[in-house]
């Protein structure tokens, strides 16, 4: 009577595979490295959902998937070629499967069928662990990584001219952070110190200059963890050591810290009152007074740790945090909480947050997945802190990959870039039009 059954990362074999109970509805194999191209599935007249993502069967698994199955997860599987076909399942609705070598037409022929089929764009270059995005003034995308490199793309382009060649520039250590500074020339990098929390900063690069070239090196006491840009050439710097430290870019000095956090200061974001907000792992979310080096409000309400932060229309501000959910805040008024966002097919912490520009927001999550969901007023409206209300608010999955996603950036043409955990390729993702 087996339903469920996940056994990820495990030693299963072909054999094994060969015989699962018929019973099964949801089967999860991703990461079985004894799976081989010759493994097929037995007869499973009930399987809605199947994860072989990052393992070595090849066609002849493709072509013994059941005709009912609904959802199939085949992300980084490079033994699945071109002559695989996907006809015989026509009740796919979610086909995830980046890093295959499914044919455009297989896909496009189950996008007629009405199944998603996302297959973003890809930036592969000399990239280690990606850890930072960030959208230049003219457009182009600045990738940092773990080992100190940072790339700058030209996206304008699509499809496969996307991957040309890019500037590049190495700092000092691991970029955790980047900001575009005022002017378009500039780029603000925040420097993590993994071996203690009293190393890093920020470094500027002038990454108009070919080759860039650094301009300031700027020493925060404390490795950098998130970045926002301020009025009259300040930026703040969230810092590992809890603190939030005002930096005089032209100065290269730090003129403040603003101190009330316990944890790393994972994420900023500046509200339309020019106020900062700041969110921390120590669960709290904290609004200051920048002019005043004060804290002026903390938005309360049961959070876990917080991620990342995104400022919403009309100035709400949305908290992405280790409980897996996400909580609109009125951080202009009473500093409450309006609004709880948990789509029920995720699991893990949310881990990144992008505002579009019509309204929806972005939240990357830990096991991979991408999903857009409604915020306007009407939404959140109907959105009150439950569980009930919650699954009110239209929730759509952009998209899935293999690992965490840690970074999201809206590009200037409406796309999403997303950043993984140790992932060398940066993914930009075609973002669908708002439903009436």
């Amino acid at each position: 009577a087996l339903q469920t059954l996940d056994v990820a990362h495990c030693s299963i074999s072909d054999a094994a595979l060969a015989h699962m109970p018929p019973s099964l509805v949801s089967l999860t194999i991703s990461g079985c490295e004894k799976l081989t191209r010759a493994a097929t599935l037995p007869h499973l007249p009930l399987l809605r959902l199947l994860d072989v993502s990052r393992t070595s069967v090849g066609d002849a698994l493709v072509r013994s998937l059941p005709p009912g199955l609904e959802e199939l997860r085949l992300m980084h599987c490079p033994d699945v070629t071109a002559a695989a076909a996907l006809d015989h399942v026509l009740t796919l609705r979610l086909l995830h499967s980046i890093g295959t070598q499914l044919a455009p037409a297989t896909l496009a022929v189950c996008r007629t069928r009405g199944c998603t089929a996302p297959a973003p764009d890809t930036l592969q270059g000399r990239m280690n662990s990606v850890s930072a995005l960030a959208v230049l003034a003219d457009g182009r995308l600045a990738v940092g990584d773990y080992f100190g490199g940072v790339q700058v793309w030209d996206v304008a382009v699509r499809g496969a001219a996307v991957a040309t060649a890019a500037t590049a520039l190495r700092a000092s250590g691991k970029v955790q952070a980047l900001a575009t500074l005022p002017g378009g020339r500039r780029l603000a990098v925040g420097i993590l110190d993994s071996r203690t929390i009293c190393g890093g900063g920020i470094e500027v690069w002038d990454v108009v200059s070919a080759p860039p070239v650094r301009c300031a090196s700027i020493d925060c006491g404390s490795s950098v963890a998130s970045l926002a840009v301020l009025a009259k050439g300040r930026l703040a710097a969230g810092c590992v050591d809890g603190a939030v430290r005002i930096v005089d870019v032209d100065a290269g000095v730090v003129v403040a810290a603003l101190e009330g956090h316990s944890g790393r200061v994972a994420a900023l974001a500046v509200l339309p009152d020019s106020r900062l907000a700041s969110g921390s792992w120590d669960a709290s979310v904290l609004v200051w007074d920048v002019a005043a080096r004060a804290c002026v409000a903390m938005l309360v309400g049961r959070v876990g740790g917080i991620n990342a932060l995104a400022v919403l229309a009309g100035g709400r501000l949305a908290s992405g945090s280790h409980d897996g959910t996400v909580r609109l805040w009125d951080a202009l008024g009473a500093g409450t909480c309006v609004g709880m966002l948990s789509p029920g097919s995720h699991t893990g912490a949310v881990l990144s947050l992008a505002a579009l520009p019509d309204g929806r927001l972005a939240a990357g999550t830990q096991d991979g997945g991408i999903w857009l969901c409604d915020t306007s007023p009407a939404a959140a409206a109907a959105a009150a802190v439950s569980s009930r209300a919650a699954g009110a608010v239209s929730i759509v999955t952009l998209g899935c990959t293999v690992r965490s996603v840690m970074k999201l950036v809206v590009l200037p043409d409406g796309r999403l870039a997303s950043a993984h955990f140790g992932d060398s390729a940066v993914y930009l993702w075609e973002v669908p039009p708002l439903a009436a």
